[in-house]
């Protein structure tokens, strides 16, 4: 009996400690995981609105109702052009690391990623087909033809930046909504600490003016960091 007894306590401390082991695995996944997607959506939150360029396809639609196009030959977008590795990784774990709710969110940000990765692609090819013509053969019939073509892919351009500018507010919005559900698997102090890194890493200042300005941006995207935190993050570069 005893023998038994000293079998069985051997076996289920074995379970207990594999448990133990795999929980702490678990937890380390998840927390890496975490952190990839909260540096994703902060990076999405703060800087696609200003990349999106939607005052750009004001002055574009300006020049199309004027019947005029500029040169839009110059625009190339090499993909890969933003990091989202961390969505792609999250979105193939397990669900013990990223439960129904938050992989719904973040599949819902990945197919507007692909959305802009296509219309970049598209933006590319147009540019791609604009052709070059010479000003001493404004009358000749080709230049006129090659012309009206790059008037029309002009327009096509500019609907194809409309859409990329679109995508990105999109991606913008969609970070800033589903960024508390991510903030929310951490302590205020790790939280704290991962939003410290986030500046550190992104950020370079070169006069005491440029320090006030990050401040004042800073501050509204991480309010929950004090004042001393993020001039102490941003002197540190």
């Amino acid at each position: 009996m005893l023998e038994f007894l000293i079998v069985f306590l051997g076996v289920y401390l074995a379970f207990l400690f594999q448990s133990y082991s795999e929980q702490k695995r678990i937890d380390a996944e998840k927390q890496k995981i975490m952190i990839g997607l909260k540096e994703d959506l902060e990076y999405f939150r703060i800087y696609f609105p200003d990349f999106a360029g939607t005052s750009q396809v004001e002055e574009w639609r300006e020049s199309i109702k004027n019947e005029r196009y500029t040169n839009f030959s110059t625009w190339r977008f090499i993909q890969p052009q933003y990091d989202y590795i961390a969505i792609e990784y999250a979105l193939a774990s397990d669900a013990e690391v990223i439960n129904f709710e938050l992989n719904s969110a973040i599949a819902e940000i990945y197919q507007e990623l692909k959305k802009l990765e296509h219309a970049e692609l598209l933006l590319t090819e147009i540019a791609m087909q604009y052709q070059a013509v010479p000003t001493d053969l404004n009358n000749n019939d080709m230049a006129v033809l090659a012309s009206q073509n790059n008037f029309l892919n002009f327009k096509r351009f500019t609907d194809r930046y409309s859409d990329r500018a679109s995508i990105m507010q999109r991606v913008a919005e969609m970070s800033a909504k589903h960024l508390p559900m991510i903030n929310d698997q951490f302590s205020e102090k790790k939280l704290a600490e991962i939003e410290l890194s986030l500046i550190k890493k992104n950020i370079t200042v070169d006069s005491d003016q440029e320090i006030e300005f990050y401040l004042n941006v800073l501050k509204q995207f991480f309010p929950n960091l004090s004042e001393e935190e993020i001039k102490k993050a941003l002197d540190s570069n």
